[in-house]
């Protein structure tokens, strides 16, 4: 193999490389033994036709082609250690000249990992956010208990509230047309969550059993029901039930109610140990971010298109995740919001762009500083990895590949550059 190329301009590293033409014609050999598996000839087994009959069969250039894909595709790897790139994405790939007995030529155009020039990296000067845990943060974990294991009761000698649930017969319609969006009995309506609109629970708030208002409401040219949106709406609202909470008081029976706790006393010490690490949590997540965005301040570079669309990708498939939890789909969430998938990518792109920068500067900082993963770093990490997916380690990283165990290697090296740059910063308490 000869590199006869190598030029980079910004980003983009094109390659010129010639192969032996015996590379190729041993290629060209795999590629029809391939094409003879999948062919049917009568009389023979697949792949033991006569390499006569099949090379008669087979359309030669379909044989070129992906004997040239399958011999650039081995060599790919010593290229670009051998052109001393670093890709961000798939090459594009263009044939320069195949004839007999001479060299395979091709030409190579890839983005690669941009130049970077770093600040100061050392030295750097952060505040750390308070990790104290005070009785109030305590009582208002409490109280958030208190109302989730709250009892309903039925409302009988007061009006509607916020925080209550209701049952009503509505009526809506837009000039005479009835509105579909709501039927005729909403059970255990939410007052306060403004599932139809903030402006509604407002109004029918202090009816009470049995009371019966019309009202008129104007809805917002965005609002999430179309038959509505930009629309005056004629309601009509008779109340049925309200549902009330009843809190469950504050004593050892509670604690015993709601966790594996005996005592109220112990349920806050759990509650505050858990709330203390959740802080120190966050506190050492926003020093890393600070960090981060203190470094890139300093830093010079230009990111890869490749690179903001590939965290563009991940940052949907977050989405997706997190919709999921939910059993919603990012089609109803777009729909939800009005907007294409385009249009949200585009508005990604932003936020994307500053996730990337900061990958590539860890990455250069975990160059310039020497830092390295140990295959014992990398069994460790499939090993927390496999049992978060609930698989046998072995199969997991079965499963990887080699571009799973390149990402797992990456990661680990952002990691280990983001320890360094705590390590050697200045942190304030605040």
């Amino acid at each position: 193999m000869k590199i006869t190329k190598n030029e980079r301009s910004g980003n983009t590293a094109t390659l010129q490389i010639e192969l032996d033409y015996s590379e190729f014609i041993k290629a060209r050999e795999d590629a029809l033994l391939e094409a003879s598996r999948q062919i049917n000839m009568p009389g023979f087994r697949p792949g033991k036709a006569p390499k006569a009959m099949i090379e008669k069969t087979v359309d030669p250039k379909y044989v070129e082609e992906r004997a040239a894909q399958h011999l650039i595709s081995d060599a790919y790897p010593q290229i670009i250690k051998e052109a001393g790139i670093d890709p961000v994405d798939y090459p594009s790939i263009d044939l320069l000249a195949l004839e007999p007995d001479k060299p395979f030529r091709f030409q190579l155009k890839v983005e690669i990992y941009p130049e970077v020039k770093l600040g100061r990296i050392k030295g750097l000067s952060v505040e750390k956010k308070p990790t104290a845990v005070s009785d109030d943060d305590v009582i208002k974990v409490l109280g958030n208990l208190q109302n989730r294991f709250a009892r309903s009761v039925e409302i009988t000698d007061r009006g509607i509230a916020e925080g209550d649930n209701v049952d009503c017969e509505i009526a809506a319609d837009v000039e005479g047309v009835e509105v579909k969006r709501w039927p005729r009995k909403l059970q255990h309506l939410p007052i306060g969550a403004g599932l139809i609109s903030p402006d509604f629970d407002r109004k029918i708030t202090g009816m009470k059993i049995g009371e019966t208002k019309e009202f008129k409401l104007s809805f917002k040219p965005d609002h999430f029901v179309a038959e509505v949106a930009g629309k005056e709406v004629s309601f009509k609202v008779t109340v049925e039930k309200i549902h009330g909470h009843e809190l469950l008081p504050l004593d050892d029976e509670f604690a015993k109610a709601v966790s594996r706790y005996g005592t109220l006393s112990e349920l806050k010490e759990e509650i505050k140990r858990s709330l203390e690490l959740e802080k120190k949590e966050e506190a050492e997540a926003d020093i890393k971010n600070r960090l981060i965005e203190e470094v890139l301040k300093g830093a010079k570079l230009e990111v890869p298109g490749a690179l903001v669309n590939y965290e563009i990708d991940l940052m949907i498939d977050e989405l997706k995740g997190s919709l999921a939890q939910s059993n919603l789909t990012i089609e109803s969430y777009l729909k939800g919001i009005k907007k294409s998938e385009d249009e949200m990518r585009v508005e990604l792109a932003n936020p994307a762009t500053q996730r990337a920068k900061g990958k590539i500067v860890l990455k250069k900082i975990s160059e310039i500083e020497g830092l390295t993963v140990t295959p014992q770093d990398i069994d460790q990490e499939i090993r927390l990895m496999a049992q978060g997916a609930d698989k046998p380690e072995e199969e997991y990283k079965g499963e990887l590949g080699e571009g799973g165990l390149h990402y797992i290697k990456d990661y680990l090296l952002r990691k280990k550059a983001l320890d360094y740059l705590v390590e050697h910063a200045e942190i304030k308490q605040s």
